[in-house]
């Protein structure tokens, strides 16, 4: 008899459908740093964006605007000469604007990475020109729908393109007979002891709340490895 097992238990298997490793930049502000260099790192970022042809002026509504971090960043300046007098109440009026500073700082960063990802060939560029650090971020993405051969002749990795329970059925016709052969917790069911080199079909569909049954997908196909 067919050996059917759930995909869980047996761990990665040959031809599975591995999920892809989608890699991001994304814009960095190094703010756990000294006062000092939290005003430097202000002044250089409205240096390179003064001017800067990718951003014109003036921004999005919801976007800091430039004039205001210039603002802001003068009055930070100030609130640093204060609080160096150790005058009662400078040094917490210093943090509260250096704080002012970081919120429209990163404002003007939320900008920089919405520009970054619809060009992610120069992301880094981008973020450089802003005077932004910058970081690659990566991230599983989604496996694919299908039907892959296994490790072992005769196996199948099967993969539905949804999660949760399931039940699967199968078909060497493409659909004009076929049969239930189970279910999985998961959106991923593993099928042993089929003939080598034929062409097999399943499909799935999720098992919901209350009785429920979702569709049926689509039948997808793959020839059993000899």
């Amino acid at each position: 008899m067919p050996k059917i097992t759930i995909l869980g238990k047996l761990g990665l298997t040959k031809g599975m459908p591995v999920a892809t490793i989608i890699k991001r930049i994304i814009a960095v502000l190094k703010w756990n740093i000294s006062p000092e260099k939290r005003l430097k790192k202000a002044r250089f970022v409205i240096q390179e964006m003064t001017g800067n042809p990718l951003f014109t002026i003036p921004y999005a509504a919801i976007i800091t605007p430039l004039a205001t971090l210039v603002t802001d960043t003068d009055l930070y300046d100030a609130a640093l000469t204060l609080a160096a007098t150790h005058a009662d109440g400078t040094a917490e009026a210093a943090e509260v604007a250096g704080e002012v500073v970081h919120q429209d700082l990163i404002s003007i960063m939320s900008m920089v990475q919405a520009k970054m990802d619809d060009d992610r060939v120069n992301a880094i560029v981008i973020a450089s020109g802003a005077g932004f650090d910058t970081k690659t971020e990566s991230k599983r993405g989604p496996r694919k729908a299908g039907v892959y051969q296994g490790n072992e002749p005769g196996s199948f990795v099967i993969h539905s393109d949804m999660t949760g329970q399931h039940e699967w059925q199968e078909s060497t016709d493409n659909g004009a007979t076929f049969k239930d052969i189970g279910s999985s917790s998961g959106g991923e069911y593993s099928v042993e002891g089929k003939i080598p080199d034929k062409r097999y079909y399943y499909r799935g569909r999720q098992v919901l709340t209350w009785g429920r049954k979702g569709e049926w997908g689509p039948w997808r196909s793959n020839t059993a490895p000899a």
